[in-house]
């Protein structure tokens, strides 16, 4: 096999399996005793306010709260759906901030979702956790509150599946192309669990792709989002956009306005 073929098949492998235990051992132990075939009840629906106590309680719990269920199969591949798929209409922002991170985002629910997709592409297309600490230091309420960045754990399996010291190889490039967005649940106007579906293209003098998805807790802060303090919530599925299985999952299709 040639070496550029060898790296791209451990890109692909540690990719997937990075998609469940990117989120710590915890969450590894929940994909590793739980059929992955399955899927969680009421899993298109956001969680209900008025069923959650008070507080950091209920927060938690819209955190923790189970999203669809889906196989590292469907982050690769997946059958076009033939109805229309409902979408998410993501505003532009209009200033930069730091990290070189666009940023002004409105104060709603599409803007918070829109700063993370924002945060996804800045730190999966550098592949660098020099740059990934960078970010989450500016721009996290809490750097550290919810133990390790799953971002960071995704960076540094791929670092060491290609055997790198920090970011990407000078002729290789990671194309990460928000595709779909959610809001998991909310607690009022500050603060919203979002999540974002990216596609990431690896090339490498060939391709491969895959989709990610991320969900973090978004508060709004100084006036504008930042990824707030706590636990980070479950992994959110990774599926391949365009599909019903995306749909099903909740995802709605990326749409900048």
């Amino acid at each position: 096999m040639r070496p550029e073929r060898a790296y791209l098949t451990l890109l692909a492998a540690v990719a997937t399996v990075a998609l469940l235990l990117a989120a710590g051992l915890g969450f590894a132990i929940y994909f590793a005793t739980h059929d992955p075939n399955t899927t969680t009840a009421d899993h298109n629906t956001q969680t209900s306010e008025s069923s959650l106590d008070a507080g950091d309680e209920r927060r938690d719990r819209i955190a923790a709260e189970p999203m669809l269920t889906v196989t590292a199969a469907d982050a690769t591949s997946g059958v076009p759906a033939l109805a229309p798929q409902p979408t998410i209409e993501i505003p532009t922002p209009d200033q930069i901030g730091p990290e070189g991170i666009p940023t002004g985002y409105p104060h709603t629910p599409e803007g918070a979702v829109g700063q993370l997709g924002e945060i996804a592409v800045s730190v999966l297309s550098a592949m660098s956790l020099d740059h990934a600490q960078r970010v989450e230091a500016a721009w996290s309420e809490a750097p550290g509150s919810g133990g390790t960045w799953p971002v960071l754990t995704l960076i540094q399996d791929f670092l060491a599946a290609g055997r790198l010291s920090d970011g990407l190889p000078g002729s290789a490039s990671m194309l990460v192309t928000p595709v779909g967005g959610q809001v998991k649940g909310s607690d009022g106007d500050d603060w919203h669990v979002a999540c974002v579906l990216v596609r990431l293209t690896y090339t490498y003098r060939d391709q491969a792709s895959l989709a990610f998805g991320l969900c973090e807790r978004m508060a709004w802060q100084g006036g504008r989002w930042v990824i707030g303090a706590g636990s980070h919530p479950v992994p959110a599925p990774a599926t391949w956009p365009g599909t019903d299985l995306a749909v099903e999952a909740g995802w709605l299709t990326w749409k900048d306005v």
